[in-house]
């Protein structure tokens, strides 16, 4: 029902015991910290803007390095489709002092607001500078985890996480909540695609960044896969339809003016006779908005892929696309 989406990171992390330091935030930090801190901010983006590994390299610390490896020119070449752009934005800022380097230190956004979370990392010096940049994609952003540390009068980048943070402007939050009016609704695919993308969204740092509504989250998430599962068991055959296809999967597809259902199924129809094929998506289509009640409401497009066996993730699996229209 839902797709996991593998998390792009490099980085240092160890957990041991807990220390307090002192510290400040966004416009509270000084200027000079602040400006250091940007020149390397804009040389990392452009790094990953212009695919150029080495640039990327130049602002690591020798700790850094050393994890990263002979991995980085990969990472570097898969992350870099995501900055279309040189231009991003700061979520939030943080400069602590006096944390115990091998401890485990935290820094909040807040305890109680909706989208309030926290941060939890190892100081690897005494000075640390944790800088949130949002890229400035269009209808995806990414958000970039970054924890510098102070060697000398030099700032180095010790932790550099990349993940999803939003699609049209919403967070896991803002999904969460979409979620929820979704399900009181009635309408429970919708709610089960809103909380894949929940699931897409909810740690774009992996266990360094967490919202403070994350177990209320993956409660309601658990909640509503186990009803959708039940309501829907797949693989499901469509008897409905002459050449029973089976429905094996149905995710959320992210285009670029929007998120659409996927529905995905097995067809015992040579992918080759798309004639056939595509009669009995004809008659699929008649039948999906019955079967998944909520799927075509309010949505442009419901996309569709036949397979003729069940891809297995590892290596490219032939199908057939169609599209459902509403117009």
């Amino acid at each position: 029902m839902n797709k996991h989406y593998k998390l792009l990171l490099i980085g240092l992390i160890f957990l041991s015991s807990c220390s307090v330091g002192t510290g400040n935030w966004n416009d509270h930090i000084d200027a000079e910290s602040r400006a250091q801190i940007k020149t390397l901010n804009d040389k990392m983006i452009d790094a990953l803007h212009d695919n150029n590994p080495q640039k990327l390299r130049e602002i690591f610390s020798d700790k850094l390095k050393e994890k990263s490896g002979a991995d980085l020119d990969a990472f570097v070449s898969k992350v870099h489709e995501s900055f279309e752009s040189t231009k991003y934005s700061l979520l939030d800022e943080y400069l602590t002092n006096g944390s115990a380097v091998g401890t485990t230190a935290i820094v909040f956004k807040g305890v109680s607001g909706e989208y309030d979370y926290k941060i939890n990392y190892e100081p690897q010096t005494k000075e640390t500078y944790i800088s949130l940049v949002i890229n400035d994609g269009i209808a995806h952003k990414v958000l970039l985890t970054c924890i510098y540390g102070k060697y000398g009068d030099d700032w180095k980048l010790n932790v550099l996480k990349i993940g999803d943070y939003s699609y049209f402007g919403k967070n896991a939050v803002d999904f969460y909540k979409q979620a929820k009016t979704n399900y009181a609704s009635g309408n429970l695919i919708d709610a089960a695609d809103d909380i894949a993308m929940v699931q897409r969204t909810a740690a774009p740092a992996e266990q360094l960044f967490q919202y403070q509504k994350e177990d209320e989250m993956k409660e309601f998430a658990t909640k509503v896969m186990t009803e959708a599962n039940s309501k829907f068991p797949l693989p499901m055959k469509i008897a409905d339809v002459k050449t029973n296809p089976q429905v094996y999967n149905i995710s959320p597809k992210v285009m670029r003016d929007g998120i659409f259902p996927m529905v995905t199924y097995i067809s015992k129809i040579d992918l080759k006779d798309t004639v056939a094929l595509k009669k009995e998506n004809e008659e699929l289509k008649k039948v999906i908005g019955t079967i998944f009640p909520g799927i075509e409401k309010g949505k442009k497009f419901v996309f569709f892929q036949a397979y003729y066996e069940v891809p297995n993730g590892n290596t490219p699996t032939e199908h057939y696309g169609f599209v459902l229209r509403n117009e």
